[in-house]
């Protein structure tokens, strides 16, 4: 008689003091947890959900919140303490969606929609750790443009740019814009010096790589705003707003806007940091190159960039040092 192998389940870490209540809210989405694709542990309150945390940092895909029963102000010393103590991007701190919030409230990372949703945040992690273990200087860029990107769109939010959901999905999606590269050769990837121009078109392809990854999935779910938002962010990110970027010379309002964010965030960070073939601008350098590159950006989004420049850049330096 065979063993059947059964697949490790996401484990998730649940904060309620309202156990009962949050249990009903299963109940509600119609989904039998002993047959679910996730563990699960709960924590009734704070303090014991850190004691968790610490004990296993790696343990938990995410820490699902009701926050029905909490402060706002405790909330956010939770998520903080939770950031010092595990990975620089999980546990993602979700939040049960159709629950009130204050506005602008920094706490969660996402609203979760549905319990459904939840092995897709396991995947996720596995692909991150995938990329830390293959590509630390790769990895490296995508937490600095995921922190400069958060900050940038949360600002964005505050000029009417874009709604709060809209910034949830590119401080969550802006981690990937790269992940076409890992389907780049390392002899391209890596090299020491310039590209050819045969190299560099095989370089641009990342983005249509990357993009194909997603592609059956956004095909069967079509309404799906966060996997839309990562398709575009990869593949898009190197748009230029004069139609000069690739891979589809898209111009203008053709670009999607979370990818015109992410575009500024990945520039930003490619300029500040140090390459084989010459040393890192510093950060008022890049802020010049940027400026004086007419037609590269998204004019409305640079100028959020150029307004609030030093608290972007004052902000991210404190995530990296955290």
């Amino acid at each position: 008689m065979q063993n059947t192998i059964r697949p490790r389940r996401t484990k998730i870490l649940i904060l309620s003091n309202q156990i009962d209540g949050l249990f009903g809210w299963f109940f509600v989405e119609e989904q039998n947890l002993e047959n679910s694709p996730f563990s699960y542990e709960v924590a009734l309150d704070t303090q014991m959900a850190l004691r968790l945390i610490e004990r296993e940092p790696c343990a938990y895909s995410g820490v699902l919140v009701d926050r029905k029963g909490f402060e706002e102000g405790e909330l956010v010393r939770f998520a903080s303490q939770v950031s010092e103590i595990a990975s620089p991007l999980f546990p993602k701190i979700l939040q049960l969606d159709g629950q009130s919030c204050v506005q602008n409230s920094n706490w969660y990372e996402c609203i979760l929609a549905s319990l459904v949703d939840i092995p897709a945040i396991a995947s996720v992690q596995f692909i991150t750790e995938l990329i830390r273990l293959k590509d630390k200087a790769l990895f490296e860029h995508l937490l600095n443009v995921r922190n400069y990107s958060a900050e940038l769109a949360k600002l964005c939010v505050k000029e009417g740019i874009i709604d709060e959901r809209t910034a949830e999905f590119v401080s969550f999606v802006s981690f990937f814009h790269d992940i076409g590269k890992l389907l780049i050769s390392d002899e391209i990837l890596h090299k020491p010096g310039k590209l050819t121009p045969e190299e560099f078109q095989s370089m641009k392809l990342h983005t249509v790589l990357g993009a194909k990854l997603f592609e059956k999935s956004i095909k069967t779910d079509k309404e799906n705003r966060l996997l839309t938002s990562l398709y575009r962010v990869i593949k898009y990110h190197h748009e230029r707003f004069d139609g000069r970027g690739y891979p589809e010379g898209l111009q203008a309002d053709q670009i999607p806007t979370e990818a015109t964010i992410v575009a500024v965030a990945d520039v930003f960070d490619a300029l500040t940091s140090s390459r084989s073939y010459r040393e890192a601008y510093t950060v008022s350098e890049a802020f010049s190159i940027m400026i004086s590159d007419e037609g590269h950006f998204d004019p409305q989004i640079l100028y959020v960039f150029e307004k609030n420049f030093e608290q972007i850049v004052d902000s991210t330096n404190r995530l990296k040092l955290a």
